[in-house]
């Protein structure tokens, strides 16, 4: 199932759909050129881009929750199959060995471990924070925070180290992916009117 799950995280359907359907390839005008479900919604519109999302959480959840549900693995034995679909989507035979971000995949590995848990909600809750109430720019500092929290929410609520460590290898695959192409600009932190920016070491504050 570990190369099965790793295949499947490589179906670059961010990529894929809006270059067959539209003709859009959206690592082009894209700040990052990241082949991946943000770009897609970017380039592609809402509609073709939150497919692209929903199958990119699927393609993680799926021999994911088969592997834990039907195939009863447990264990150490868990850890390369929750890890598969991130890295088969980060690291893509199908894009070169130079896929995406991994992050929609992390989320469809979270959902096929825990299911609708304490932590998924707390992740979710998180994720609506960071784009009503607290705004942090650009997308590459959100996701990284968002990372943090994930891990930090895993390592917290789940009992089984095999999904903490399984986790924990995803958001450093993630992270290495973010810290490896960044998003340019300084960091901004936007809580209602309080901008908070991070200008190569020196901190801002402005209320507009």
């Amino acid at each position: 199932m570990t190369i099965i799950g790793f295949f499947a995280g490589s179906l670059m359907f961010s990529y894929f759909i809006p270059k067959w359907f539209l003709g859009i390839d959206i690592r082009e005008n894209t700040e990052d050129g990241n082949p991946g479900s943000t770009n897609a919604i970017k380039s592609a519109g809402v509609h073709i881009g939150l497919l692209c999302m929903f199958l990119d959480i699927l393609k993680a959840f799926i021999p994911i929750y088969i592997s834990i549900n039907y195939l009863n693995i447990s264990g150490l034995y868990l850890v390369p199959v929750i890890a598969a679909p991130s890295a088969g989507h980060a690291f893509s035979p199908f894009m070169g060995f130079k896929g995406g971000k991994a992050v929609s995949t992390l989320y469809g590995s979270l959902l096929g471990i825990l299911g609708i848990s304490r932590a998924v909600f707390f992740i979710a809750a998180l994720m609506v924070l960071f784009k009503t109430l607290i705004v942090i720019k650009p997308d590459s500092a959100m996701v990284t925070v968002s990372l943090i929290s994930a891990n930090a929410a895993v390592l917290y609520y789940e009992p089984l180290y095999e999904v903490k460590i399984a986790v924990t290898l995803i958001c450093l695959i993630v992270s290495y992916k973010i810290l490896k192409n960044p998003n340019k600009g300084d960091i901004v932190v936007s809580i209602w009117n309080l901008h908070i920016i991070f200008d190569e070491g020196k901190v801002k504050v402005r209320h507009i």
